[in-house]
């Protein structure tokens, strides 16, 4: 069978390998010049290994990202580190990664301490994610965490990411974050550039083809099959299945087939966007040994300050201490229209309120600002009983986004599953 995937992230690769491997001819075709969506990389003169654009680990509880990764031979590139994660808080740093972090916490009542705690151990445990999603996440945090905890910690975080969309947010979304997520974080020798160039050899192996610079303009429906269209020029081979593994409103674009109803229905799914401005610098901002750094002021312009060499040993990078400083915007955000000097300027003030003796004009070799407008669905309550299938009313034509993985969240572990389920799909 000759099928098209449309899209070369971790989705699309991961459905490309499955199918290849049962025998189905593969042609993916990728709008860019690289392969990896939100886990692309770049390379500069001088380091050994590529960098991420968005900032990028594995949790020891994702099985999924295990799997492939020994069914390509890389299991000894990967190892496992407990770096510090901390919140900013008030103008102090303050560690918040453990139950003893937790007891030590300046902020918060002990009282309070233990209702977190016994909270986290719930969701850890607890398998049924079902009914919290009836329940928005500020509702659940607040009742069993209590107020005081809600507002310092959980608030902060919930309006910095999703704004006034924050208190529709459901609990599922939060139990998936704590469930999840583990103490110890993975990462490749090679970064994540390793494992996309091992699963491109596996898939050219099995004779699947990967095309890059191929924006996909239409996807007609013929009657033997699917037709491509490149700027209204068709691709020669006829496709019996068509998978498209892009944004919502992307596929209401190039499906133009899709009945009306069927196109509103995507263009309603809600999201976000992301951006990550990135520093070379030449020593530490958070001097601390903290690696990620949650933002817990919501008039910071940004959420999370991740110092990438106090996890991966900055050797590797040409000696740069590398800091990611990341946040989530509507796709019409006036930051999606800056450039990289721009937002340095507007976050430059807030990185200096963290650490103030740092000196930005001795210290900073070089800077890259890498911007995505699809980065983070929104569900609301009650989701999973309007989750978009992955069957399009097109016979034939298949679609893989954020918007499938839920309860999931983002994330290259979520990307593999999703890939998996598309390819299953398909063949059955």
């Amino acid at each position: 069978m000759k099928i098209a995937i449309i899209g070369g992230g971790f989705t699309g690769l991961t459905a490309a390998l499955r199918l290849a491997k049962e025998g189905h001819l593969v042609t993916l075709f990728e709008k860019e010049d690289q392969l990896g969506g939100l886990a692309s990389s770049f390379k500069k003169n001088g380091w050994d290994w590529p960098l991420e654009h968005y900032f990028h680990h594995y949790f020891s509880s994702d099985q999924a990202v295990k799997r492939l990764v020994q069914e390509l031979h890389l299991e000894k590139k990967l190892s496992y580190f407990k770096p510090k994660t901390s919140v900013y808080l008030e103008g102090k740093v303050s560690r918040f990664d453990s139950f003893s972090s937790l007891l030590f916490f300046p902020k918060l009542k002990l009282t309070d301490k233990l209702r977190t705690g016994l909270t986290i151990l719930f969701l850890k445990f607890n398998p049924f994610w079902q009914p919290l999603e009836k329940i928005p996440a500020a509702t659940f945090i607040q009742k069993t965490m209590g107020k005081e905890t809600y507002r310092l910690i959980w608030q902060p975080l919930l309006q910095s990411k999703f704004g006034a969309l924050a208190n529709q947010i459901p609990a599922s979304w939060f139990w998936t974050r704590i469930k999840k997520r583990s103490f110890a974080l993975g990462y490749l020798n090679g970064g994540t550039a390793a494992l996309l160039s091992a699963l491109t050899e596996e898939i050219k192996k099995k004779q699947g083809q990967i095309l890059l610079g191929q924006a996909v303009s239409q996807i007609k429906k013929a009657p033997d099959g699917f037709v491509l269209y490149f700027q209204s020029q068709p691709y020669p081979t006829k496709f019996e299945k068509v998978m498209a593994t892009v944004p919502p409103a992307t596929l209401a674009k190039i499906a133009s087939e899709l009945p009306l109803t069927e196109k509103a229905s995507l263009q309603a799914l809600k999201s976000l966007g992301s951006l990550c401005l990135i520093l070379a610098l030449k020593k530490s901002l958070l001097t601390d040994g903290t690696y990620w750094l949650n933002v817990n002021e919501s008039h910071f312009p940004f959420v999370a300050v991740v110092e990438h060499t106090n996890l991966i040993d900055k050797k590797h990078y040409g000696q740069n201490v590398l800091l990611y400083i990341g946040g989530y915007y509507p796709a019409q955000h006036p930051f999606f229209r800056q450039n990289k000097a721009a937002l340095f300027r507007k976050f430059l003030p807030y990185l200096q309120k963290i650490n103030p003796s740092f000196d930005f004009n001795q210290n900073l070799n070089e800077y890259w600002l890498f911007k995505n407008e699809y980065s983070q669905p929104i569900v609301s309550a009650n989701y999973s009983q309007n989750r978009p299938l992955v069957k399009t009313s097109l016979p034939g034509l298949y679609w893989a986004s954020l918007h499938h993985i839920y309860p999931e969240d983002r994330g290259v572990n979520s990307a593999i599953l999703l890939g998996e389920k598309l390819a299953n799909e398909i063949v059955s």
